[in-house]
């Protein structure tokens, strides 16, 4: 399946505002973003989650983490490079990264659970996630950031499904960042 990857220019006039928005926070639009530019109500809707989420309590480096580890457990390529080349905006250290791009949870016991918690979200739709939210708590976590955990997700397996419905290609600065699944990199 394909759709255009739109620039400023070619997105409905509607989405342009979340484009020049984007670029000004970003540098550039990530192709993500970029497919929902003919979809102004689309695009309005997706930019208004990621911002909600960007607006929690959580860190910078809590929110990669859970993007993180959301996106290894869609298997997504896109977002794993492109929250990679993040990362270290948002101070997350890269033996975090590499040890959640592997599969693994960060070696921090707050940001393992937050991972845990995240991840049992994803692949399991919220049910059966009792003792990783129990662990979530227990790193000292508020029962109201489990609400913004669920709006990370949310946001996350959007841009997941996106990515990997269109097999949308590497933004040139995600490209140093590839990322095979696990079960591929055989």
């Amino acid at each position: 399946m394909t759709l255009p990857i739109h620039t400023t220019q070619t997105a409905a006039p509607q989405s342009r505002p979340i484009f020049n928005a984007i670029t000004q926070a970003r540098g550039f639009v990530p192709n993500v973003y970029a497919v929902y530019g003919g979809l102004p109500d689309a695009m309005t809707g997706f930019a208004g989650l990621t911002g909600a989420f960007g607006n929690s309590s959580l860190t910078p480096a809590e929110r990669e983490v859970i993007q993180l580890a959301v996106s290894v457990a869609n298997r997504c390529r896109y977002c794993v490079a492109g929250h990679t080349a993040f990362a270290a905006d948002a101070e997350l250290s890269d033996s975090h990264v590499q040890a959640m791009r592997a599969g693994c949870d960060p070696d921090d016991d707050r940001l393992g659970a937050l991972a845990r918690f995240a991840r049992k979200l994803t692949t399991d739709r919220g049910r059966g996630c009792s003792e990783e939210y129990a662990g979530f708590l227990a790193a000292g976590y508020h029962p109201d950031q489990a609400l913004e955990v669920i709006i990370g997700v949310a946001n996350k397996t959007l841009s997941n499904m996106t990515a990997n419905l269109l097999d949308l290609p590497l933004d040139a600065e995600f490209a140093p960042y590839a990322w095979v699944p696990k079960a591929e990199a055989v």
